[in-house]
């Protein structure tokens, strides 16, 4: 199963943030959940574009006897929509949170804000991002418990499905590959300071290692490794398994990707909380 389909997704991140926010619904009831903004919070608009993705997902169908193949072939296709939805407006609200980091810093390091105004708006910066995490971790739950009933429900009609998928993750050895979720800069070691190695444009593939700080390094070729924010990444799902019983084959496929989406968008709130807010939004020395 490819999954070449991915990298456009940051390429096309980086030139619609502008489109995510002209789209974004008025503040208030989005399905099950109410969008409180802001006034000061800069990022407000990309706030509502995620909350109101993580309600997509809504309440599964009721059903009176167990769902065909295509029934949930049709389901998956659904959920496979909503979770790839659900990333680029995450990856949207992180990008967003990572430029005004960067802006208050520049602010501060140019002398326009004096440090304690700086201080003061980056610890605001570091509190709204706890809850943009918070937020997702509830999304994140609330979709494990949902694919609990969908797995169960694939396994029946294509038994052998999710041991195919268990044994494909456990044979995979290779290095996580990833795209760059916006234009970014790598560094000679995992900090803010040291000199500048490299640049990536928006939707660059590079294969990442874990790094301190909350940074990764990342390898996109001979001349462009360096280290990056983690959070400036998007995992690549890698996810395939072999054919089951005679036309199942897509029923195969479709639950395969919806595992995959649901592991990155899983590991995305990781990265997020491990990267950022394990850096503390520190004024720049």
């Amino acid at each position: 199963m490819s999954f070449a389909a991915f990298p456009l997704r940051a390429v096309a991140l980086a030139g619609s943030l502008g489109l995510l926010a002209a789209c974004v619904p008025p503040p208030g009831p989005t399905g099950s959940s109410q969008v409180v903004i802001d006034p000061a919070d800069s990022c407000g608009p990309q706030v509502v574009v995620f909350v109101s993705a993580g309600d997509l997902f809504g309440e599964p169908p009721r059903r009176a006897a167990p769902p065909t193949a295509a029934e949930l072939e049709a389901e998956l296709a659904r959920e496979n929509v909503a979770l790839e939805r659900l990333q680029i407006s995450f990856d949207a609200l992180l990008y967003c949170r990572w430029t005004e980091v960067r802006v208050i810093r520049s602010e501060a390091e140019a002398g326009t804000i004096p440090p304690a105004e700086g201080a003061r708006r980056l610890a605001a910066a570091e509190g709204r991002l706890r809850r943009d995490v918070s937020q997702g971790g509830q999304i994140r739950d609330n979709i494990t418990a949902r694919s609990a009933r969908i797995e169960a429900a694939v396994e029946r009609v294509s038994p052998g499905t999710r041991a195919a998928v268990a044994a494909a993750r456990a044979t995979s050895t290779a290095l996580p590959r990833a795209v760059a979720s916006a234009p970014l800069v790598l560094r000679l070691r995992p900090d803010n300071v040291s000199p500048i190695v490299a640049r990536l444009p928006a939707g660059a593939q590079a294969t990442l290692r874990p790094g301190a700080g909350g940074f990764s390094f990342a390898d996109a070729g001979p001349q462009a490794r360096g280290y990056g924010p983690s959070s400036a990444f998007t995992v690549v799902p890698q996810v395939q398994v072999t054919s089951g019983a005679p036309g199942t084959d897509r029923l195969r496929t479709l639950a395969a990707t919806n595992i995959a989406r649901r592991e990155s968008f899983s590991q995305s709130i990781a990265l997020a909380d491990r990267s950022n807010l394990q850096q503390r939004f520190e004024p720049a020395s």
